[in-house]
């Protein structure tokens, strides 16, 4: 049985309004998908224990990147200041030699959906690449 790699999974966002692209340089990624719930117990309802529904859905995703690149920070800052929501996908990528691990190889894992940039955080150390963190937050369903 073959196991996921974290080095084949990516984060694609749509910050320059040319389709969905790998973020570059990441390091990190992470999905949280969030069920909410509400007590829906009752005076008939038997036993001591609560009953939850989940009443509505959540979803963010967060990336941590070394970015390089001045044209990567400029649209990472108009995507923060434009507060629109931007196209936000993930999937396992091929990880063959010489893809960089950017390619998508199969829809196991693939969603998509739109997000707000709402947390964008930067380092600059001195002598090393800028670290960037990223926190997306959805507005609306995974497809």
């Amino acid at each position: 049985m073959s196991k996921i790699k974290g080095q084949n999974f990516r984060l694609l966002a749509n910050m320059d309004g040319q389709g969905l692209a790998a973020v570059p340089e990441e390091t990190n990624v992470s999905i949280t998908l969030t069920g909410n719930t509400e007590d829906t117990t009752t005076k008939d309802t038997e036993g001591m224990f609560s009953q939850e529904d989940v009443v509505s859905t959540a979803w963010s995703a967060q990336v941590d990147s070394y970015q390089a690149e001045p044209a990567q920070m400029r649209a990472l800052l108009r995507t923060f200041i434009a507060a629109q929501a931007v196209g936000i996908g993930w999937d396992q990528t091929t990880g063959a030699t010489g893809t960089q691990n950017r390619t998508p190889a199969n829809a196991n894992f693939k969603r998509s959906g739109n997000a707000l940039l709402n947390d964008l955080s930067a380092q600059f150390d001195d002598r090393t690449a800028v670290n960037v963190s990223i926190q997306f937050q959805g507005t609306g369903a995974l497809s």
